[in-house]
């Protein structure tokens, strides 16, 4: 397999990844990549598009956006404050896998992450698929319809395959390339970002309203009037949605086995991450909202105009002719780095799948730049697959179960944070964090994570009961949990029939190899 995909003989698989200390994954990161493999995996194109387009998504949300993200940043901090405290006990190349299966069980742990893997996949094929439409839009800002080969099937396929495979070249070369990779790519969101802030909050409505009736002949009074009623209801409604575009800072937990000093490292970042992210989402939201009156991107949607209801396309309109190229291939280059942070977790929860047992060795070995090509591989052949399928449907086959797995690993790590004392005392008792040694705090982390697990796993289910079966976010799930639990029904054979039962557990009650 790897002679047909001609890959170079010093990628090629070495040893495993707990042979030798030379062959273990290389600790070529530092607290910045840390917090850029978290904002790249958080901070997507998204943001551009989203935080206008929740308009019609959640009618009469009005101009409370901004207050919806801060209150979802202070949700996340929660989630920063359970990575952190997970992190002072157990950091490797695992990430989420690891925190639960150490507190959880083994059993649960990986069948839970099976899943996760199977929608790590399905958003790295999706991402793939959307990506050249972004880019085909910003081709025709500078040569209109150049770009729209792109949009095609074909197109689609063609250049979102170069884009797996080009992640995939990216993370063989090493993750000190990738980290450096994502670090640009952390100052091109904040670059944009910050663009749109600026032309935001200096720029009143009636400069838009003027620009918008000069370039595109529409009339802003006039798609404004009928707008909905602005309530409190819609607020909460929103809640959710918003949310989840904090739940990328997963992607800087499965940095642990390749930061120096994770420990102390890895929570301490995640944490700033957070507070970063609340104050760019929040400073952008109130930008937008301040130039574009939230009434205007209701009649904009109403009308069918969508593809102008986004931060990029309006403040585009407000922007020189070469800094709107400019802004359209950053938001371009921004959907691609996604993929970047995603593939990443998908190989190091198989490298630890395998360095915990469950899977093969052959899954844990390293090249000689100690990487885990044949993870990056398999996962990257997968997601090749996916991107084939949703070029001929149209939807991610996974891609439910991937945010579905999600609030099921929220709601294990507060659950976790509760059992780790009884589970794994020694991993408890060497945690050395702030919030290691205050278990009342603990708890309150706890219940407020489980909470909003389960609120979440409600409103991601509740809105698909009539999709199509297989699209399913239940169905997948369940699917992925049988792969997930005939591999580690074959695992746990192997374990009685060689009576290793004694070595498993305090394998899994302990810090990972990695």
């Amino acid at each position: 397999m790897f002679m047909s995909l001609n890959i170079p003989h010093s990628l090629l698989p070495a040893r495993t990844a707990h042979d030798t200390e030379e062959h273990k994954l290389a600790k070529h990161l530092n607290w910045l990549a840390v917090m850029a493999f978290g904002l790249a995996g958080e901070v997507g194109a998204g943001i551009f598009f989203v935080s206008a387009q929740v308009q019609g998504i959640a009618p009469g949300v009005g101009d409370q956006v901004p207050l919806a993200i801060l209150i979802d940043g202070f949700i996340a901090l929660f989630l920063g404050l359970t990575y952190w405290f997970f992190s002072g006990s157990i950091a490797g190349a695992g990430g989420e896998y690891l925190f639960v299966t150490r507190t959880l069980g083994a059993r649960f742990g990986f069948i839970v992450h099976v899943v996760s893997w199977f929608g790590a996949t399905a958003s790295v094929g999706f991402l793939a698929y959307t990506a050249p439409t972004f880019v085909a839009a910003a081709i025709n800002s500078v040569a209109p319809g150049a770009g729209n080969i792109l949009t095609t099937p074909g197109g689609e396929f063609s250049l979102g395959l170069v884009m797996i495979w080009f992640a995939w070249a990216l993370h063989a070369r090493g993750v000190r390339l990738v980290g450096a990779v994502l670090k640009g790519a952390m100052a091109v969101i904040l670059l944009a970002g910050l663009l749109v802030i600026v032309m935001g909050l200096t720029h009143p409505p009636s400069t838009l309203f003027a620009v918008l009736h000069a370039t595109q002949g529409l009339n802003a009074a006039a798609l404004m009037k009928g707008a909905p009623a602005q309530t409190t209801g819609a607020l909460f409604t929103v809640l959710p949605l918003l949310y989840f575009a904090y739940s990328g800072l997963r992607s800087a937990t499965y940095t642990g086995g390749e930061t120096h000093a994770a420990k102390g490292t890895l929570g301490k970042s995640i944490l700033a991450l957070v507070v970063v992210v609340t104050i760019f989402y929040t400073t952008f939201a109130i930008a937008l909202y301040h130039v574009v009156p939230w009434q205007l991107l209701s009649g904009l949607l109403s009308h069918g105009d969508k593809s102008l209801a986004s931060a990029a396309a309006l403040i585009g309109l407000l922007l020189p002719p070469w800094l709107d190229i400019l802004l359209n291939f950053a938001v371009a280059f921004i959907v691609f780095k996604t993929i970047l942070p995603v593939m990443m977790g998908q190989s190091r929860m198989m490298v630890a799948f395998s360095a915990d047992g469950v899977l093969p060795p052959r899954f844990a070995r390293l090249s000689k730049r100690q990487t885990p090509v044949t993870a990056l591989t398999i996962g990257a052949i997968m997601s090749s697959v996916v991107l084939l399928q949703t070029s001929i449907t149209g939807t991610a086959f996974g891609l439910a179960s991937s945010v579905l797995a999600g609030t099921i690993v929220h709601f294990a790590l507060g659950l976790g944070i509760v059992l780790l004392p009884k589970t794994a005392p020694a991993l408890y008792a060497g945690n050395k964090t702030w919030l290691g040694g205050r278990r009342g705090l603990q708890w309150i982390v706890a219940l407020v994570m489980m909470a909003v697990a389960t609120a979440l796993a409600y409103l991601v289910v509740l809105p698909t009961l009539t999709s199509v079966w297989y699209f399913n976010p239940l169905v997948q799930v369940g699917l992925f949990s049988l792969i997930g639990a005939l591999l580690y029904s074959r695992y746990w054979r192997s374990v009685t029939a060689r009576g290793e039962i004694a070595a498993h557990n305090e394998r899994f009650a302990s810090e990972p190899s990695l």
